[in-house]
């Protein structure tokens, strides 16, 4: 297999070399001055720039690793509020799950829902559910596979970073307000000037309001955002630039549906506005108000050497009651059964109450010096994190107190929960880690980047220790196109799981933390990014393999033991052109064969969850920019989705796969104009009104996709 992934990605380099040499060259700017848009199109030019997740200089297409940038006009363009929409013409990303509601998606074939989501550099939710906001998002940055070298503990697949927008130096005001499918009512406002005449004082603010419903009975989501910053910059080798969020949210979320009667052959088909929870005074709420407060301090010392500090303090209260979840049916005589019938059996969560406490930041240096003809951009630094949390939980998780009636649901029906029980909780953790990173540049032909990272870390009463390693090299094959490999390590502590450790006297077992997960990362990819051409883009193989899996004791069946192994192996692609003004292509294609290759539990060969083997993603958009058309545009995005398997835990003894969510194509349109300021954009998603299902998290739990539903958008720019 691997042999047909290195011919294909060698033959996607090739069709990218072959259009770097033929391809029309453009002005990257557009090229006009009439009201046509010019920055519609993130071309090779990013390439040549560094990110803020690699925490230096080092331009992207000298960085021995796959990174994706989606900027903040890519997002406006698509028309979407959700990270996982954003995503979508990002190789190597496709949907998870996390309770259906929440962002979730899996990097390369490893799941990535939790802790893999970091703001300005420094982790963002990390262990709960949470739905990003990206009005204030300047740009979204993917780096795959192991980050641990950067980043300490984080998923084997890779994270996402995403980049706050930050004060600038003009002075300027947008202002937008849409409307669109379920009564969707959405204000954003981005403001920003300078605050003295010296222009040394700089503030910004973005404010967001949504509310809507849902497709979905019952559902609905509303959203209070704000989020200011101040940059000050007392001299021109230092600056702080400070960054405050608050978001409320008070939602009524959806719940996933049964597989029976929707992906697999139920008693009866479950409609696709079919809602879990009920409504009116019984209706299920999630609300959440967080607060963050931080700062990211930059002083240039000289020209070779600079110190860095981000920090960020984060408060979040949430509660939540009356969220239902299907667990199997109930039979005519009011018994749980796992056979379908048309009345689902239903779990009660809450009532919930949390407070979170996180304090997080990240102190590094970096420099440069020349010794014998080699260039070293070094890297050094010294992270720590903190969480407190503490909560009270509650349900009842017997089925056949909440029944519900597919044909005939009884949404205002009273919910019993006089045998609700709950009880509180909380958890402490920290981490430190420090990292060491050389980037040596061998003239302008060859790099090799060396570094290592030393974790210590304390959760739940278990401490992990590790060394996380990174070794690549970028070779030059000609001007703009560059070779690369590398191999890394990725490091995850397993809490909450035992191992056996020994036997007490009685020949009893004792029970013992499992060590950390492990991972690693052998990777190959070439990236082009010519200077003056309108393409660029990255095609990379790779292999990840997942170490220490926990799976079942065959002997002690309360405890687990860490032989279990998964590994995935993939191809990904990625190709940015713009042959002309105004017009811009994107393209992602990719291939992964994720699966089971060692366990106790699981049939070795047994595909892992929400992973298709084929993603595509595209995204074409076109400005008029010239005439008495100039500032009509169109947008077209196709994405697919191959087949997945559903349920790794329905996965039969013999490796036969019980849940496929079938495979998916879905169109995007749009349509836009712009005119002195003034603009109005109209996408509709789903157009073709595509029923699917993108994601599950097990037999009870598929998530059903957004039906055809548009937005229209106008905005005013002063």
């Amino acid at each position: 297999m691997m042999k047909h992934i290195m011919l294909a990605s060698l033959s996607m380099a090739a069709i990218g070399t072959a259009t770097i040499g033929h391809a029309q060259e453009a002005d990257p700017q557009g090229g006009s001055a009439s009201t046509g848009r010019s920055d519609i199109v993130v071309t090779g030019t990013h390439l040549r720039e560094g990110v803020e997740a690699g925490k230096s200089d080092i331009p992207l297409i000298e960085t021995p690793q796959a990174i994706s940038v989606v900027s903040a006009s890519d997002i406006e363009a698509r028309g979407v509020t959700r990270l996982s929409e954003a995503l979508r013409t990002v190789a190597g990303v496709s949907r998870s799950t996390t309770y259906g509601f929440y962002d979730a998606y899996t990097i390369r074939g490893f799941d990535a829902a939790y802790g893999s989501v970091y703001l300005d550099g420094l982790v963002n939710e990390a262990g709960v559910g949470f739905n990003q906001e990206l009005s204030a998002i300047e740009q979204i940055e993917v780096l795959k596979g192991p980050a641990s070298m950067l980043f300490g503990q984080a998923p084997l697949g890779g994270l996402i970073n995403l980049v706050s927008k930050r004060p600038r130096e003009d002075a300027f005001l947008k202002v937008t307000a849409s409307t669109g499918s379920w009564d969707l009512i959405e204000g954003t406002v981005d403001a920003n000037a300078p605050l003295n005449n010296s222009g040394t004082l700089l503030g910004r603010i973005n404010l967001t309001y949504r509310d809507a419903d849902s497709f979905v009975r019952n559902a609905g989501i509303n959203r209070i955002f704000v989020a200011p910053s101040l940059t000050w910059r007392p001299g021109p080798d230092t600056s702080i630039t400070i960054l405050g969020r608050y978001q409320r949210d008070h939602d009524n979320p959806i719940s996933p549906i049964p597989a029976y009667g929707t992906v697999l052959p139920g008693a009866v088909e479950i409609p696709e506005d079919f809602a879990i929870n009920n409504g009116g005074s019984q209706r299920v709420i999630n609300n959440r108000n967080r607060v963050q407060i931080g700062y990211i301090f930059d002083h240039r010392f000289s020209d070779a050497i600079a110190f860095s500090q981000t920090l960020r303090y984060t408060r979040r209260k949430e509660y939540w009651n009356r969220w239902m979840f299907a667990a199997g049916f109930i039979d005519a005589d009011g018994n749980y059964t796992d056979t379908p019938t048309d009345t689902i059996g239903r779990y009660f969560y809450g009532p919930y109450n949390a407070t979170d406490k996180d304090f997080a930041v990240d102190s590094r240096l970096k420099g440069q010096f020349s010794s014998g003809g080699i260039t070293h951009e070094w890297l050094a630094g010294i992270d720590y994190r903190h969480n407190k949390s503490s909560y009270y939980s509650a349900g009842d998780y017997d089925p056949t107190h909440f029944p519900l009636s597919i044909t005939n649901p009884d949404y205002d029906a009273i919910l019993d929960t006089s045998a609700v029980t709950g009880a509180p909780g909380g958890s402490k953790a920290h981490q430190t880690g420090i990292y060491l990173q050389d980037h040596l540049k061998f003239g302008d032909i060859v790099t090799l980047t060396l570094g290592g990272r030393y974790d210590w870390a304390d959760a739940a009463g278990q401490k992990d220790d590790a060394f996380s390693p990174r070794i690549g090299a970028t070779l030059k094959l000609v001007d703009g196109v560059n070779a690369y490999a590398s191999w890394s390590r990725s490091f995850l502590p397993q809490l909450y799981s035992q191992q056996v450790i020994g036997l007490d006297a009685n020949g009893n077992p004792i029970g013992g933390p499992v060590p950390p997960e492990r991972g690693k990362n052998i990777e190959l990819g070439v990236k082009f990014a010519p200077d003056g051409k309108p393409v660029s883009g990255s095609v990379a193989i790779y292999q990840l393999t997942r170490q220490n899996v926990t799976t079942a004791d065959p002997v002690y069946l309360d405890f687990s033991v860490v032989t279990g192994e998964q590994r995935a192996r993939g191809l990904e692609a990625e190709l940015q052109w713009q042959p002309i003004a105004g017009f811009s292509l994107n393209l992602a294609y990719t291939y992964v064969d994720a699966k089971v290759t060692k366990d106790n539990f699981f049939t070795v060969g047994t595909p892992l969850s929400n992973v298709p083997k084929h993603n595509i993603g595209a995204f074409a958009q076109y400005e008029v920019q010239q005439g008495p058309l100039a500032g009509l545009g169109a947008t077209l995005g196709v994405s697919y989705n191959s087949k997945r398997n559903g349920d790794i835990y329905s996965t039969q003894p013999d490796g036969s796969v019980l849940i496929w969510l079938p495979a998916y194509t879905l169109v995007d349109a749009g349509l836009s104009y712009r005119r002195d300021g003034w603009s109005a954009q109209l996408t509709v998603a789903n157009l073709f009104d595509k029923r699917y299902w993108p994601d599950t998290g097990g037999i009870d739990r598929v998530t059903p996709g957004n039906p055809r539903n548009w937005r229209l958008t106008l905005s005013r720019e002063f």
